[in-house]
């Protein structure tokens, strides 16, 4: 029987967004005090930000939790070993894990986070946290800039960075166009809807294409044959859609592997000297690894250089007030708003952007 993506149920005038077995996003109410101890902060939210992470994670086996793992805050209280004190305005990605605890989901308005190496918190930079422009950008970073990092870790040289209609130009597409760039890697082709090439291209993208052509395939691999001089050595698929890990099935609607955005993405490379990484597993395909935001603590090696992309981009907006930005930020306001947005993201119905949650709900 297909499975349907999951409806919101009539909300009641709660406070978090939850994740039930069933799938069925609904709003509840915090039920139990949130007491910080050893190194954790609890922090009064202000964003938290949209990931398809949010609803796809239920395709994955995922569910009582409290959706969300992007936020943004004031800390209100500290444990005695925490990094940060209280007043301090800080940014991050939670944990991920089935039957996640309650108190560390970010669509809600107060949560627990831990602090120190490895945790995916930052602080925001003094005289930023007056800057609202700024705050929704930064809230918008950790999931991107770590599963950039963490592809293009394992991944380097000469790249192509694949997006389809789907997830159109993604936030990690976005954010591993950008770090590639500055970190010299070259050249960067991409695919995207025309309307998105122009701000791809001022990100560091060499070449952009439009995914609806017909001939994109082979007008990418011409570009490689003529214009490089080398060969596409790295493949990352920043949506890897179409393969049916991660999402409903439809009702009378066949998985074709053939016409999914990591076969596509695949065709465009003419040898086998290739490496290939996407952002969710694909077990039918060995070629391919896949990206993490967070791996956890038995690869906290991994987690510790990836958070260094996000201190890097922090570090520049320090010294210089200008970093990374996604090209545009769409605020939503109220719990019911946060769970279209959940679904609109999930749904791939937005392009070249990013929803924040405004809080309080």
């Amino acid at each position: 029987m297909a499975t349907e993506i999951p409806r919101v149920k009539k909300p009641m005038n709660r406070t978090a967004i939850f994740i039930p077995a069933s799938g069925v996003p609904e709003l509840i109410t915090q039920s139990a005090s949130y007491v910080p101890t050893g190194t954790q902060v609890l922090v009064r939210v202000k964003y938290s930000a949209v990931n398809p992470a949010d609803l796809r994670h239920f395709y994955m086996g995922m569910h009582s939790y409290v959706a969300g793992y992007e936020w943004l805050g004031v800390v209100e209280a500290a444990g005695p070993h925490a990094s940060f004190a209280v007043g301090d305005t800080l940014f991050g990605l939670t944990e991920i894990s089935h039957r996640r605890p309650v108190e560390l989901g970010a669509h809600q308005d107060l949560l627990l986070t831990e602090t120190g190496p490895g945790t995916a918190t930052y602080k925001v930079p003094d005289g930023v946290e007056r800057n609202d422009e700024w705050l929704r950008q930064l809230v918008a970073w950790p999931v991107a800039f770590m599963a950039a990092s963490d592809a293009l870790l394992h991944n380097l040289f000469q790249m192509l960075i694949y997006d389809d209609q789907w997830g159109g130009s993604s936030a990690v597409g976005l954010s591993a166009i950008y770090l590639a760039s500055k970190a010299g890697f070259g050249p960067i082709y991409t695919t995207a809807s025309p309307k998105n090439h122009e701000a791809l291209l001022a990100l560091g993208a060499t070449r952009c294409f439009d995914y609806r052509s017909p001939t994109v395939v082979d007008e990418i691999r011409a570009a490689v044959a003529t214009e490089s001089g080398r060969k596409l050595a790295v493949v990352f698929d920043a949506v890897a859609t179409g393969t049916g890990f991660g999402e409903p099935a439809k009702e009378g609607v066949a998985i074709n592997l053939e016409k999914s955005s990591p076969a596509l993405a695949a065709r465009c490379v003419s040898d086998g000297v290739a490496k290939f990484c996407a952002t969710l597993p694909l077990p039918h395909d060995p070629r391919w690894t896949f990206c993490l935001s967070r791996r956890g603590p038995e690869e906290s090696e991994y987690d510790r250089r990836n958070e260094a992309s996000v201190a890097w981009a922090l570090d520049q907006l320090a010294s210089s007030g200008s970093s990374f930005r996604m090209p545009k930020i769409n605020v939503v306001k109220g719990a019911e708003a946060g769970i279209q947005a959940i679904h609109d993201v999930f749904e791939g119905r937005i392009s070249m952007e990013k929803y924040v949650i405004e809080h309080p709900m």
